[in-house]
């Protein structure tokens, strides 16, 4: 081989040896950037791991700290119900006084709005559905100002319905101080209260808002409430209420409940029960005895409300004499 020749076989191998350590410069400076990357994303993976770590710890203390106050709420509200039941009566207690009666009773949470009252003084038995502002808490709350007030009222003086009504009204307005300038809180209780004198079987009825249906060989009077509410100041003051007297005969059914019955939604349509199906649930039903016609009561709602929510406490009585 030729000098020439020689010299030009070197000059390429120097060319692609210059070639190849480019390449691999190239291939080690890709590395080393990939390997920054390796590294800055490992650091940002342990970071990442501490951080969540340190969530999850502080998740898991704020699930302590809620569980326990969900605890401490639970235990008092079921404490609460405890008292209520213990304040108001029982269905043994009614029936005590009224031996074919009823009473359907279905809270829309632990602690209801709704209860119903009962009192005996000597020549008299008060007995009533109560419909408080709200439900839950608030409305027990207010069930137990109710309570405590009608007792007051009639352990003190011989009143009927209506006077009782009136005296009841204001109480709650005393108590809540709605007579005060600039307080405008409507907070109060919808009620039917009956005065049953089991000697003469009179009976004498007041409303606020809430009727008395009465069912005498299977047909229907209905004795509508005043339209006042007992509590508020946005009538004035004005808030008065009628008596309605009632001479019952044997065989007789007497009727009065909270709104929580008519206004519930279901059917097929997604509407109120209403007072309208009320009347005719009550009226078909007449004839039977007062535990079926509780158990026909139970069944009509639960069945119109399906799988719709229950919006509120639901309270209703019948006695038969």
């Amino acid at each position: 081989m030729s000098e020439e020749k020689k010299e030009i076989s070197l000059d390429d191998k120097l060319k692609k040896l210059a070639q190849e350590n480019e390449m691999l410069k190239m291939n080690v400076e890709e590395l080393t950037v990939t390997n920054t990357h390796l590294v800055s994303a490992t650091w940002r993976e342990r970071e990442m791991k501490q951080q969540l770590a340190a969530t999850l710890e502080e998740l898991t203390e704020t699930k302590k700290v809620v569980d326990a106050q969900h605890k401490s709420i639970t235990d008092s509200i079921n404490y609460a119900q405890r008292i209520q039941h213990a304040i108001i009566p029982s269905d043994k207690e009614i029936a005590s006084h009224f031996k074919d009666s009823f009473v359907y009773f279905k809270a829309k949470d632990v602690v209801s709005g709704d209860f119903p009252w009962l009192y005996k003084t000597d020549k008299y038995v008060f007995i009533a559905a109560v419909d408080c502002t709200g439900h839950g808490v608030p409305g027990a709350m207010m069930s137990l100002i109710g309570n405590l007030l009608l007792k007051d009222i009639v352990s003190k003086k011989d009143v009927d319905p209506a006077t009782l009504l009136y005296d009841l009204h204001w109480g709650v307005v005393k108590t809540l101080k709605q007579d005060a300038e600039g307080n405008k809180a409507a907070d109060g209780m919808d009620v039917a209260m009956c005065r049953i004198d089991l000697k003469s079987n009179e009976v004498q009825y007041a409303g606020a808002h809430r009727p008395l249906y009465h069912i005498r060989n299977g047909e229907l009077e209905q004795f509508k409430g005043d339209k006042y509410p007992i509590g508020g100041n946005q009538y004035e003051g004005k808030n008065s209420f009628n008596n309605h007297v009632i001479n019952v005969e044997e065989g007789d059914k007497i009727y009065f409940f909270s709104d929580g019955f008519t206004d519930q939604f279901g059917g097929p349509d997604q509407l109120k029960l209403g007072p309208k199906r009320t009347r005719e649930l009550l009226t078909a039903n007449s004839h039977l005895s007062m535990g079926e016609q509780q158990v026909k009561a139970k069944e009509t709602f639960e069945t119109w409300q399906g799988d719709n929510r229950q919006i509120d406490d639901v309270l209703l009585i019948g006695i038969k004499f």
